[in-house]
């Protein structure tokens, strides 16, 4: 009985002591191939030797060492430890240990600080509180962010070890309260930022008096008789522009709460022309209103210079052409005024500049019979040309609001601003004739019908007082951690705007109008000359959209 039992226990040892003996070789005996078996887990000693070609499967590997050992992983209590160094921190948790002065926080000791302004990130001197631990070589994962060598611990501290780059890394998704809209601009981003912009933006358009007509022969294209229509009158003008807009910042502390904020935009010159000739209209007129009772009776009130008459042999052509360009700037202050993590609302107080640069030119050019001319200088071809410019050159203080709503990586921008201050509205007005007589001789004058010397030649300047508001809107994502992509609109308003067509006065002593009538004619009437220089203000307004990208640094 007590043989079978030995055999027994024998026989059960060796079932258990086989698995486990396998896995340690011979002395000076070379390793057996082997497959997979189950077994029971056995305590391996640290020193001894390893197969190399049976590797751990698990969710770390251990780096294999040069000498092909691997190495041990480090266990928490073999990381040195470090001693508290001073970080900078951000704190959006409020306790009662700090003073504030307008967003610049007087740490007091303690564990813990208070958030200045309704809770907005704060940047403040700090050391690493018990559980702001930092994790060298690595980071931690903060809901599908990333903060590389900081912590976030209890209590919604998160710490940045100093010159660490923005902890939103590029590719990671944002999102993560504290970071969003705060640590990502605030700690380590730097104090810079820049914008570009292109502008497709549109110009409100110009409305001129009637500058053109057609009729039947026998009206001559004078308004209110016959069958007169006017060809140019009212809104003209292409108004689409293309621009570029440039802009940039600067905090003057680490917490975004003032700052400087400065902005230019250029809008190139943009030229409509309207042309009109025989070939289309039988008879082309350039109506005005003769206030000169001293001429022939059927020169006085409505009547009209003919360009091209083809009952008469004569023929022409005429064109009208305005150009306009804008450009502005802007500097400014720029102070924090409430916020949270996913929003925020600043004041901004500066300085605006605006110009507006508009011309309009009528120029016409003519040939006829010498048999047909029955009034004025005897030429048989010529070119006559009237030319209307304005200036608007706005200075004056400005104050607005800028703000921004931000969820993820989508963030949707506003900006409204008033300006008050001096208009100075600048008029040109200039003309010029070229004709030739029959025998070729060729005679140039100073003046053309609307532009007359004596009268309205010259350059004027007028100062107003004016407002000019503006709004703009963006709607940008966040494609890395440190460029923005957006789209926006734009509008922008001047009240008191002086506009070429509104300066044109067509009230004109014809006897001033430089070879109009034949050289025998009754002169000038006395008094104001006619036509006079204009400064009827009118609206202006700018709006369109613009494509761009935010840099930060």
């Amino acid at each position: 009985m007590h043989r079978i039992l030995l055999t027994g226990l024998g026989l059960a040892a060796g079932v258990f002591a086989s698995p486990a003996a396998a896995q340690y070789p011979r002395p000076n005996a070379p390793a057996p191939e082997r497959t997979a078996r189950l077994g029971r887990p056995v305590a391996v000693p640290d020193n001894a030797p390893v197969d190399s070609r049976i590797r751990p499967v698990g969710l770390l590997t251990p780096r294999q060492s040069d000498s092909g050992v691997p190495t041990p992983m480090p266990t928490p209590s073999a990381l040195p430890a470090s001693p508290p160094v001073a970080m900078p921190r951000i704190v959006t948790g409020p306790t009662p240990n700090v003073t504030e002065d307008r967003g610049f926080p007087s740490a007091q000791p303690g564990p813990s600080y208070p958030v200045p302004m309704q809770g907005v990130p704060t940047l403040v001197p700090s050391v690493a509180p018990p559980g702001g631990t930092f994790n060298p070589g690595g980071g931690l994962n903060l809901g599908g962010g990333y903060a590389p060598g900081g912590s976030f611990p209890q209590g919604g501290t998160f710490i940045v070890p100093p010159g660490a780059d923005c902890p939103i890394q590029d590719g990671v998704p944002l999102g993560v309260p504290g970071l969003d809209a705060a640590v990502g601009r605030v700690a380590g981003c730097g104090r810079w930022y820049g914008t570009s912009e292109y502008l497709m933006w549109w110009t409100q358009r110009a409305n001129v008096p009637p500058l053109v007509t057609t009729s039947s022969p026998q009206f001559f294209g004078q308004l209110g008789n016959g069958d007169t229509q006017t060809l140019v009158e009212g809104p003209f003008g292409q108004t689409m522009h293309s621009g570029f807009r440039i802009g940039g910042g600067w905090w003057f502390t680490n917490n975004e709460v003032r700052g400087v904020d400065a902005r230019i935009f250029f809008l190139n010159e943009t030229t409509s022309n309207w042309t009109a000739t025989s070939n289309q209209h039988a008879l082309l007129a350039r109506p005005f209103f003769n206030v000169n009772p001293n001429t022939a009776p059927e020169n006085t009130g409505s009547t009209s210079q003919i360009i091209a008459d083809l009952s008469r042999g004569a023929t022409g052509g005429v064109v009208v052409s305005l150009a306009n360009s804008v450009w502005g700037a802007e500097a400014n202050y720029r102070r924090f005024l409430m916020g949270n993590p996913c929003a925020r609302l600043d004041g901004i107080v500066g300085y605006r500049y605006l110009n507006i640069q508009e011309s309009l030119t009528i120029t016409e050019n003519f040939a006829r019979p010498l048999s047909t001319i029955n009034g004025g200088f005897p030429a048989i071809t010529g070119t006559v040309y009237d030319s209307f410019s304005a200036s608007n050159d706005f200075h004056g203080g400005q104050i607005g609001l800028i703000g921004e709503l931000r969820r993820g990586r989508w963030t949707l921008d506003g900006r409204a601003t008033v300006a008050f201050g001096n208009l100075t509205q600048t008029l040109t007005v200039s003309g010029g004739q070229s004709l030739i007589t029959a025998n070729g001789m060729r005679v140039t004058d100073t003046g053309g019908l609307l532009a007359v010397p004596g009268a309205n030649i010259g350059r004027y300047t007028n100062n107003v007082f004016a407002v000019v508001p503006e709004v703009g809107l963006n709607v940008g994502f966040q494609l890395t951690q440190r460029m923005k992509l957006f789209v926006g609109y734009n509008f922008l308003y001047l009240g008191n705007a002086l506009r070429p067509g509104a300066a044109i006065d067509t009230s004109i002593d014809a006897a001033r109008v430089p070879n109009f009538l034949f050289p025998d004619n009754p002169g000038p009437i006395p008094g104001t000359p006619q036509p006079q220089p204009l400064f009827k203000s009118s609206e202006f307004f700018i709006q369109g959209i613009s494509f761009g990208m935010q840099f930060n640094w």
